[in-house]
């Protein structure tokens, strides 16, 4: 079975974006490349939620690599990946190679997951996100935490119906600062 790997930045306080969606504070050193790296080389499709995927869309397929950014390796992976669009409201997908989904994810994942081809990760993507955890669909959590406290902003972890336990599978500190956490749900 293919495994789901929510790859995701938040805030020392669980943002992970402020109150009108910026993201100004994200900011990406060496280990937090290789970070992606290491994931992106593990999966063959990318799961997006309809705003993520139209952001990434007009900035990923005329991106170039520059020093103080990302490299050619994970321009071309981002590019490359087959995306997996969950979304009822848009009708075109130029970023391809992709398919647009409309069906309930906690659904199609299901599914998704049981089919061919290697693990698969959701960046971004707010909406999806919160979905998949309350529906127990994500098989490993790879948290970056930024050591900003933005005060408020949007969580992924909303469930008021129960709690998701996880155990740490590892953590490093990044000489930026960032922590970056790896979990498994606990069953």
């Amino acid at each position: 079975m293919r495994r789901l790997i929510l790859d995701s930045i938040i805030s020392l306080d669980g943002y992970y974006t402020s109150p009108k969606n910026e993201i100004d504070w994200f900011g990406f050193d060496r280990e937090e490349i290789e970070w992606s790296k290491e994931i992106l080389r593990r999966v063959d499709a990318m799961l997006y939620g309809r705003v993520t995927y139209q952001e990434f869309s007009e900035f990923w397929p005329e991106a170039s690599p520059s020093p103080d950014g990302f490299d050619s390796e994970i321009i071309d992976q981002l590019n490359r990946q087959h995306k997996i669009v969950f979304s009822r409201t848009i009708t075109d997908i130029p970023w391809k190679p992709a398919e647009l989904v409309r069906e309930d994810p906690a659904v199609a994942v299901p599914r998704i997951k049981n089919g061919k081809g290697n693990d698969m990760v959701v960046v971004g993507s707010g909406t999806l996100v919160s979905t998949l955890i309350r529906n127990d669909l994500v098989d490993e959590y790879r948290i970056r935490i930024r050591p900003i406290i933005l005060g408020a902003g949007k969580s992924f972890f909303k469930d008021d119906q129960k709690r998701h336990k996880l155990k740490l599978i590892s953590a490093n500190a990044f000489q930026n600062g960032v922590i970056a956490a790896h979990y498994e749900p606990v069953h």
